[in-house]
């Protein structure tokens, strides 16, 4: 996760009062060590908050994005990234029923071609019923 522009100064500006801090702790003037050491908490929290937000910008954007992309309705649908449906799928009893008939289709089929050509041709060599080849 990368911070923001933002959050980098925050957090140069803590940096910057910490040393000031240890700076003021040493020298006659101890009080002030105080006010600076609050100071770069603040900074440090600030700069906290803002990576914080930053990364929930983000998050709701990705989202977003994912909630635009049409959902998947069916297991079909996702193998064949999105040109086929299966019986599971939700777009409608239509549809279902167009697919299920297709594949009711191809199953009473005796062979590829037979279902290819509406019963008039047959592949000889693995056509299933043998009264229909010649």
């Amino acid at each position: 996760m990368t911070p923001s522009r933002t959050a980098r100064i925050l957090r140069a500006g803590a940096c910057t009062l910490l040393g000031t801090t240890i700076a003021a702790a040493l020298s006659p003037y101890w009080p002030a060590a105080i006010g600076t050491a609050y100071g770069a908490t603040i900074l440090a929290w600030c700069g906290h908050r803002e990576t914080a937000l930053a990364r929930r910008d983000r998050v709701e954007a990705q989202r977003a994005e994912f909630a635009a992309r049409p959902a998947p309705c069916c297991l079909l649908w996702q193998m064949s990234e999105g040109g086929d449906h299966g019986a599971d799928c939700r777009l409608g009893p239509g549809l279902v029923a167009e697919i299920q008939q297709g594949w009711t289709a191809i199953n009473s089929a005796c062979c590829l071609a037979s279902w290819g050509s509406g019963g008039t041709g047959h592949d000889t060599p693995h056509c299933t019923r043998t009264d229909q080849t010649a």
